[in-house]
C-alpha cells in the first residue's frame, strides 16, 4: 500500500469507482457496436478523401472529430441501456445496467458528460460537424425516450436507425472536408444504413419477450416468429441485390464492398429461415451475428479498395 493510499483513501476509492463505472457504461454500450460506428465514420471520411472533392485536411482536427462522434455514439447506445432495462432483464441480458452493477442515475451522468464531449469536441471541428452530432443525439434521444420512442415500433426502428448509420457517414465525410457528395459516398452510406434498419431487425428474434413485455411493435410481435423471418429475409436480400445493382451500374469503384453484402445478404437469409436459428437465444441470435460480420467485413472491403489512385 502507497502512502498515497493511506493518505487519502477516499479519493482512490472515489477514483476507482470512477473508473469501473466508465468500463460498465463501455461495456453497456457494446464495445462491437461503437467499434462499427468508428468504422462508419472513417468509410465516410475515406470516401470523400477518395473522390478528390476537397484539400488536405489537419489531421488533429480529423482525430477531434473522430473521437467526438465516439462520444456521441457511446452516449446514444448507454442512453438506451438506460432505457432498455425493463426488456433487457425479461430477456435474460447480462449488460451493466439491467443486472444492476451499473446503476441508472450515475449512467445518465455519464451520458451528459459524453454529449458535452462529443458537442464540443464537435464544435472545434466546424459548424456542420456540431449539427451533425447533435442531430446524433436528438435522433438518439428520440429512438430510445420521449413520449413516443421510435424504437417501439417497426417504421421508427428502421427509421432512426438508417438516420444513426446516414449521420455517421456524413459527419465522417464532413469531417475530412466535406465538399461535393459524390455518387458513391452516397450509395456506400445510404445502402450500408439500409443494411443497419432491416438487417438489424434480426436481433428482435431472439428479444421477443421483453419486447411484447414492454409494449414493443417489432415483427416478431406484430407477425409471428415465422413470418417475421421470412419478411427480415426478403429485407436483408432486397438491400443486397439493390446495393450490387447499382454498385455494377454507377459505382464500380466500390463494387466489391457491394458483393460482401450482396453475400451477407444470401448468408443471413438462408440462416434466419433455416433451423440455423431456432434453438436457445444463441442460435436465435445467429442472424443478427451475420448481419453484424457482413458490415464489417464489407467496410474492411472498402478499405481495400481505396488505395491512392483507385476510381471511384
Amino acid at each position: 500500500m502507497t502512502s498515497t493510499t493511506i493518505l487519502f483513501p477516499a479519493a482512490r476509492s472515489a477514483h476507482t469507482s470512477l473508473g469501473r463505472r466508465l468500463a460498465l457504461a463501455w461495456r453497456e454500450a457494446r464495445p462491437v457496436v461503437q467499434l462499427v460506428f468508428l468504422l462508419r465514420f472513417a468509410a465516410g471520411a475515406a470516401l470523400g478523401t477518395a473522390a478528390g472533392t476537397h484539400g488536405a485536411v489537419p489531421r488533429p482536427a480529423l482525430l477531434a472529430a473522430a473521437l467526438g462522434w465516439l462520444a456521441t455514439t457511446w452516449a446514444v447506445y448507454l442512453l438506451n441501456g438506460v432505457a432498455d432495462v425493463v426488456e433487457d432483464r425479461a430477456n435474460g441480458k447480462a449488460r451493466p445496467i439491467a443486472r444492476g452493477d451499473l446503476p441508472r442515475r450515475p449512467a445518465v451522468s455519464i451520458v451528459w458528460a459524453l454529449s458535452a464531449a462529443g458537442l464540443g469536441l464537435a464544435m472545434t471541428v466546424s459548424a456542420t460537424q456540431f449539427l451533425l452530432t447533435a442531430a446524433m443525439l436528438g435522433v438518439g434521444w428520440a429512438y430510445s425516450l420521449g413520449p413516443w420512442p421510435l424504437k417501439a415500433n417497426l417504421a421508427g426502428f428502421v427509421a432512426a436507425v438508417t438516420a444513426l448509420g446516414l449521420l455517421t457517414y456524413l459527419a465522417g465525410w464532413s469531417a475530412a472536408g466535406g465538399g461535393r457528395l459524390t455518387g458513391p459516398v452516397f450509395l456506400f452510406g445510404l445502402m450500408m444504413s439500409l443494411w443497419m434498419g432491416f438487417g438489424g431487425s434480426t436481433k428482435d428474434l431472439a428479444d421477443a419477450k421483453g419486447d411484447r413485455l414492454a409494449g414493443r411493435k417489432t415483427l416478431p410481435v406484430l407477425l409471428g416468429d415465422r413470418q417475421a423471418r421470412v419478411v427480415m429475409a426478403l429485407a436483408a436480400s432486397s438491400v443486397g441485390w439493390t446495393f450490387a445493382v447499382l454498385c455494377a451500374i454507377r459505382a464500380s469503384g466500390i463494387l466489391p464492398a457491394a458483393a460482401v453484402v450482396f453475400a451477407g445478404s444470401a448468408a443471413l437469409s438462408v440462416t434466419v429461415l433455416t433451423s440455423l436459428s431456432r434453438g436457445g437465444r444463441s442460435a436465435e441470435r445467429r442472424p443478427y451475428r451475420v448481419f453484424m460480420v457482413t458490415q464489417y467485413c464489407a467496410h474492411l472491403t472498402l478499405f481495400g479498395s481505396l488505395w491512392p489512385g483507385s476510381p471511384l
